[in-house]
């Protein structure tokens, strides 16, 4: 494959930059359908390709010394590349036989999804390159080979197949080889969760998911996986949660934090915070169990703070149980991190951003935070239930750390990026996601001095992060100490069984999404909803013919109504343009009537839950491509670069830059003896995609512009 061959072309140098571990395709077999035909898809299935041998392949920092090198083989280090429908091209040489053959690689990325590989899932975006080459000796450009590589944003190119292109480079005309990871053991990037990526604070997500507890066992949530407590749950590197579809159901909505949300607000400044510095305004969360039957609230307040060194995220107040009666632990109680009306306590950090680079803060794998250990008593837990007469006793209660039958507990609440890896919702869905651990540990007291133990707490929370989605997993453990069972401060290997799951099952749009058939002013849509659909009311679709990259989508099936005929998980859309190159994305719909005020809202799934891009303030939607037939598309940017020389004597060879506009399907050669008018000027020849031509013009001045189905772009460049 040219891949390999390029690379076996280059001297080895001493620094290795990545190492794969790859398979090649065994091309005499079956092979499967997304593999052969990637394109207008969301997710492609390469668990069965027939593979080969095991062999290693190690990229140097001396491969990627010549131009275009580093794009070409770490195409994750271009940010475009990364981008639906981006279109690069790249000028390489390749050494065969002791002679240099110069190569174009014309790269458009197509695709932007799932890819399951032998090894486990990954997600990619799928890239479509025409290679056009120009032989020692030989003077134009020809297609070559027609290659689809399937690249991860953090490890690279994870699978590719290859094959001749036809003469107008637009098909295969049959797969000749083809490449599978099985593993990247150097120059894999880290999974970063970014800042701006962490509490949007707007009314349009909701997380539904399963309580499994109280007393659900690990092994019932990833069942055959050998796993018997917490730190065998989290140990795994991809978590299946699929064959969860059932429990207690959970609702979880972000919003701006107002006054009327808690009756904790005089106590805990639930009323909003000033917006001065770095400080944005608070978010309230506001987690609603047990929606069939008895209703407990938690909520919390958290507030964004930038800061030089850093962005974190505070934990200001909050209340848990509510309006459920109980003593400290089981029943309603509120809790404030900030100091007021005269009282000094300890902020409380969710999340820390310590890392920065050019795209934003962000943290990552073995990151920790932590609030300081109190100075003394602090006023921080109050028993009051909303709306009753009389607070439960002792009101309030004071927190600080402490020592108790020779367990230590230091007054803090503390976080820890464990890992990163791939998380399997119930619903279905693949998401890359970091494993957060959270521990609080306090002794809490029921006097001013903290004189009086009251209780001992040690809580630990794991949950899984996904960018822009939130917590998309979470498993709570014992909410006390157990001293018989010989609990130490690291308490996982304890934790035998959860008291509380929270399992994501939705709201998220479609698992995957795919392209039918298509006409002149109609494309077929159909996709996989996931898993359980029992909260999904409906579905949207957005078209445009631009990526949803690039700009907002421009049609809807809500505004366009009378263009989208919807049944089911399918869809038609109709009243598109010939010859013209769509872009579509779909998302789900739900209704949430909050059991506490029965209001009704309506909700989407967010439309970009793709992080490939790298891209801390947007991640890129799932989406894909068609398009129309007939011919109407015409390119819309000139030709550049032209050059003219006699090397092709007698007639003259002329070479250009190749267009970028997706219309180009051939390019024409005009030419004139009058360059000061478009008169005189007739086509001397054409071509498809390659990018010289051998001819004689017969005048004096040459000009080439690209050619579409339905007619000519602007003229280019001219020489003489």
């Amino acid at each position: 494959m040219f891949v390999a061959a390029l690379a076996a072309s280059i001297t080895l140098a001493a620094v290795p930059v990545r190492t794969t571990r790859v398979r090649s395709v065994v091309v005499s077999a079956p092979l499967p359908s997304d593999l052969v035909s990637p394109e207008g898809k969301s997710r492609w299935h390469l668990e069965g390709a027939p593979l080969g041998e095991s062999a290693t392949r190690t990229i140097t920092n001396d491969d990627l010394a010549a131009a275009g090198a580093e794009r070409w083989f770490l195409p994750d280090h271009d940010p475009l590349q990364m981008k639906m429908g981006a279109r690069v091209t790249l000028d390489l040489t390749e050494t065969k036989d002791g002679l240099i053959d110069r190569v174009t690689a014309e790269i458009a990325t197509v695709g932007i999804g799932w890819v399951h590989l032998p090894s486990g899932p990954e997600e990619v975006v799928l890239e479509r390159v025409l290679l056009l080459r120009q032989r020692a000796g030989e003077r134009a450009f020809h297609p070559d080979l027609l290659v689809h590589r399937w690249v991860s944003p953090r490890k690279g190119v994870l699978a590719s197949i290859a094959g001749p292109a036809s003469s107008d480079g637009r098909s295969r005309l049959g797969v000749t080889e083809g490449t599978v990871v099985d593993d990247v053991p150097l120059g894999a990037a880290d999974l970063k969760v970014y800042a701006d990526s962490i509490y949007r604070g707007t009314f349009i997500d909701i997380k539904y998911g399963y309580d499994r507890g109280p007393g659900v066992a690990p092994s019932a949530l990833v069942p055959n996986a050998g796993i018997n407590n917490a730190c065998d749950l989290v140990n795994l590197s991809t978590w299946d949660f699929s064959g969860v579809n059932s429990g207690k159901e959970n609702a979880t909505t972000d919003a701006s934090s107002v006054p009327a949300e808690s009756c904790n607000t005089a106590r805990c400044g639930y009323q909003g915070y000033p917006v001065t510095g770095g400080l944005h305004t608070p978010i309230l969360e506001r987690l609603d169990r047990n929606l069939t039957s008895t209703l407990r609230r938690d909520n919390q307040v958290v507030q964004r703070e930038d800061r030089a060194t850093d962005v974190t995220f505070w934990l200001r107040a909050g209340t848990q149980n509510e309006n459920v009666n109980g003593v400290f632990g089981s029943g309603e109680s509120r809790f404030c991190f900030t100091d007021e009306t005269g009282k000094d306590r300890e902020e409380v950090p969710v999340w820390r951003m310590a890392h920065q680079n050019g795209v934003g803060w962000y943290t990552q794998a073995g990151d920790t935070w932590g609030s300081a250990p109190p100075a003394g008593c602090q006023e921080t837990f109050y028993t009051t239930v909303c709306g009753a007469s009389q607070p439960l006793t002792p009101n309030p209660l004071y927190g600080k750390a402490c020592t108790s039958s020779g367990q230590t507990y230091p007054g803090t609440q503390s976080g820890k990026v464990v890992k990163a890896g791939v998380v399997i919702t119930p619903s279905g869905h693949t998401l890359n996601a970091i494993v957060v651990r959270n521990s609080t540990e306090f002794c809490v007291y029921g006097d001013s001095s903290c004189a009086v133990l009251f209780d001992k707490v040690r809580t630990v929370v794991y949950y899984w992060e996904v960018p822009y989605l939130g917590s998309v997993a979470l498993v709570r453990g014992p909410r006390r100490v157990d001293l018989a069972a010989g609990e130490t401060e690291t308490p996982c290997t304890n934790f035998t069984s959860f008291d509380f799951t929270d399992m994501g099952y939705g709201l998220y749009p479609p698992v995957s999404i795919a392209t039918g058939a298509v006409t002149d002013t109609s494309i077929a849509l159909s996709w996989n909803p996931g898993n359980d659909t029992h909260r999904i009311s409906g579905y949207k679709i957005y078209w445009d013919t631009d990526p949803g990259a690039s700009s907002n989508y421009a049609f809807n099936s809500v505004t366009n109504a009378a263009q989208a005929s919807i049944v089911g998980t399918t869809a038609t859309i109709s009243g598109l343009t010939p010859g013209t190159t769509y872009y579509f994305t779909v998302t789900s719909l739900s209704s949430f009537t909050d059991p506490s005020s029965s209001v009704t809202s309506s909700y989407e799934s967010i439309r970009y839950p793709t992080t490939v891009s790298g891209d801390p303030s947007f991640s890129y939607p799932v989406e894909v491509s068609a398009a129309t037939t007939g011919g109407t598309c015409i390119p819309q940017t000139q030709v550049t670069n032209l050059t003219i020389d006699r090397s092709a004597t007698p007639n003259l060879h002329v070479c250009w830059s190749p267009s970028a506009d997706p219309c180009t399907v051939g390019y024409d050669i005009l030419s004139s003896d009058d360059d000061t008018t478009d008169q005189t000027w007739t086509v001397a020849g054409q071509t498809g995609l390659t990018t010289c031509w051998d001819g004689d013009p017969g005048h004096t001045f040459v000009l080439v512009r690209a050619r579409g189905t339905g007619g000519s772009g602007p003229w280019g460049h001219y020489n003489h």
